[in-house]
C-alpha cells in the first residue's frame, strides 16, 4: 500500500509543472504591455515609480524562462496580482470565496454519492421494477440536463410552488457579537454558537444543493446500477446463490461492495463536473463563491485572476485523484498485484 502512494505522489511534481507551464504560457501570451496593466492595479499603482518596480518585480522585461521561475515564486508566496472583480489581490479573493463553494460542493457531493448509489443499485436488485423505471428515466432527465438549465428551472419552481426561496449569502456585517473564523457561515455558525444563522444558510443553500444533486445523482444512480447488474452474472455471484444466501444479502453484502469501485473510480471527474457547474450554479443564485469570481473575472478578461483559479482547480483536482486512488486501493486490492508482479511470474 506505502510503495503504491509513494508511486502515486511521485507525479505529482511532474504534473504540476505541466500545469503551471501551461497558465504561465497563457499569460505569457498576453505580452509585457499587456501584463503591465494587469498588475498595476490597487494600491501597487499609486506607489512613485510604480511601472519599473512592477516590471523588475514581476521579471516583465525578462526572456520568458527568468520570468516564469518569476512568477513561479511570486505565486508560491501568494502573489498572483491584483482582482479587479473581487476588489482585492487575487490570492485573498480566492482564500475569501473558497470557504463558500466548499460548503455547496461537500453538501451537494454527500447526497449525490449515497443516494445515487444506494439508489442505482436497489434499482438493479429489480430490473424493470419500479424503482428501476422510474429513478432510471429520472435520472434520464436529470443527466441530460445542463446545470444552468436545471438551476434557471429550480429558481422559477421555488418562486411558483414556495412563493420565494432565500438565494445568495447572508450579511453578517450587522450582526452583533459575531466572528469570522473561516469564512465559512456553517462553520462561523457553529463557532458562534448562533443556530439561527446556521439554519438561514442552509436554507439558502437548498436551492444550488438540489440542483447539483439532481443533475450530477443521475451519473451515479446509472454507473452504480450497470455495474451492480454486470457483478450479478458474475460466478462467485452464482456459488452465493447456490449456497442458499438470500438475494437481499447477496445485493447488500457482495453486489454492494463491488459497484461502489466504478463510482470511487469516476470520482476525479464527478469532482470536476461539480467544480465546473459551480460556475453556472453560484452564479444564478448569487453565491459568493469562486465559480462566481471565475464567471466574472471570464467576463471581464481578467488573465490573472482566471490563472489563479485554474492553478486552484488544477491543485484540488490533483488531491482529488489521489485520494481516489487510495480508497480505491482499499476497495480493490488487486491494483496493487504490480506489487506482486515478480513473485507471480515465480522470479
Amino acid at each position: 500500500m506505502a510503495t503504491f502512494i509513494i508511486r502515486r505522489l511521485m507525479f505529482l511534481p511532474l504534473v504540476a509543472f505541466v500545469v503551471t507551464l501551461v497558465v504561465f504560457a497563457v499569460i505569457w501570451s498576453m505580452g509585457p504591455d499587456v501584463l503591465l496593466r494587469a498588475y498595476m492595479t490597487g494600491n501597487a499603482s499609486k506607489s512613485p515609480n510604480a511601472e519599473q518596480r512592477i516590471v523588475e518585480k514581476y521579471g516583465l522585461d525578462r526572456p520568458a524562462v527568468v520570468m516564469y521561475f518569476k512568477w513561479f515564486g511570486n505565486t508560491l508566496r501568494g502573489d498572483m496580482g491584483y482582482s479587479l472583480t473581487a476588489g482585492s489581490r487575487v490570492s485573498e479573493a480566492i482564500l475569501v470565496r473558497l470557504p463558500a463553494s466548499l460548503e455547496l460542493l461537500i453538501l451537494a457531493l454527500i447526497p449525490i454519492i449515497l443516494f445515487g448509489s444506494r439508489l442505482g443499485i436497489r434499482a438493479a436488485m429489480h430490473p424493470d421494477g419500479f424503482t428501476d423505471s422510474v429513478f432510471g428515466f429520472l435520472s434520464i432527465i436529470g443527466w441530460a440536463t445542463p446545470d444552468y438549465v436545471m438551476a434557471l428551472l429550480i429558481l422559477v419552481g421555488s418562486f411558483t410552488i414556495f412563493g420565494w426561496l432565500p438565494i445568495g449569502n447572508l450579511t453578517t456585517s450587522l450582526i452583533k457579537d459575531w466572528n469570522t473564523y473561516s469564512n465559512s457561515l456553517i462553520i462561523d455558525s457553529i463557532l458562534n454558537l448562533r443556530l439561527d444563522i446556521l439554519l438561514a444558510q442552509l436554507v439558502n443553500l437548498i436551492q444550488p444543493v438540489l440542483t447539483l444533486f439532481i443533475v450530477h445523482s443521475a451519473y451515479v444512480f446509472q454507473i452504480s446500477r450497470a455495474t451492480a447488474l454486470e457483478v450479478k452474472k458474475k460466478d462467485f455471484i452464482r456459488a452465493a446463490r447456490s449456497r442458499g444466501v438470500s438475494e437481499r444479502t447477496i445485493m447488500l453484502t457482495h453486489v454492494r461492495r463491488n459497484a461502489l469501485i466504478p463510482v470511487v473510480t469516476v470520482g476525479g471527474e464527478l469532482f470536476a463536473s461539480l467544480f465546473a457547474g459551480l460556475a453556472f450554479v453560484e452564479t444564478i443564485f448569487a453565491r459568493p463563491g469562486i465559480g462566481r469570481l471565475l464567471t466574472e473575472a471570464a467576463i471581464s478578461f481578467e488573465v490573472l485572476t482566471l490563472s489563479g483559479l485554474v492553478l486552484l482547480i488544477a491543485a484540488v483536482m490533483l488531491l482529488v485523484n489521489i485520494v481516489v486512488d487510495i480508497i480505491y486501493s482499499y476497495l480493490d486490492p488487486r491494483i496493487l498485484l504490480w506489487d506482486n508482479g515478480k513473485s507471480e511470474r515465480g522470479e
